[in-house]
């Protein structure tokens, strides 16, 4: 029963796995923090290749460990929060990369379904829920009253061309002036 806990899988992990992939984050730990835009996008592209020559699976945690950043400044970065314009277009690019990425090992059932609905769920935004208003037709079919069909204020409860219409009531204050 113990392989079957999240705990027992940890320790039942092939160890010569575990080391390649603990040297692996060590080696995108150790480049540092890119300072600026080129830099910046030099790593991810590194990042990149990294992932592809030693089968680490690209991932957002992954590139924050590249890039020598928290998640947390991560998602501020891709929000525009501390950082250019530019800055926000690669961190967003970097992103979606490894959103399609994640995508297309889900689709290509390279993963589980679980896994993959999970991890799209999590790190893209996806949802699996529809919401009714968001299916909903929006248009509305408006078209402008002719000058017959608008109120005449200066008319009380009567009758206009054949037409009883409604105006506005008066206020009990401004009636007594």
């Amino acid at each position: 029963m113990a392989g079957k806990s999240p705990q027992g899988q940890l320790t039942e992990m092939n160890p010569v796995k575990v080391k390649a992939i603990i040297h692996s984050l060590r080696e995108l730990y150790d480049m540092g923090k890119p300072e600026t835009n080129s830099e910046l996008k030099e790593r991810i592209d590194m990042f990149f290749q990294f992932c592809e020559d030693s089968n680490i699976r690209p991932g957002v945690q992954a590139l924050c460990t590249a890039l020598h950043i928290s998640r947390t400044t991560l998602y501020r970065w891709s929000n525009g929060e501390d950082c250019d314009k530019e800055r926000q277009e690669i961190i967003g690019m970097a992103k979606s990369f490894i959103e399609s990425f994640l995508e297309q090992v889900t689709l290509s059932g390279q993963v589980s379904p679980p896994v993959g609905i999970f991890l799209l769920k999590n790190w893209c935004s996806y949802k699996d829920t529809v919401s009714i208003e968001e299916n909903m037709p929006h248009e509305e079919t408006r078209r402008v009253l002719s000058v017959a069909e608008l109120p005449r204020l200066d008319l009380r409860e009567e009758e206009y061309e054949g037409k009883s219409i409604s105006t506005l009531p008066c206020l009990t204050d401004t009636a007594a002036e």
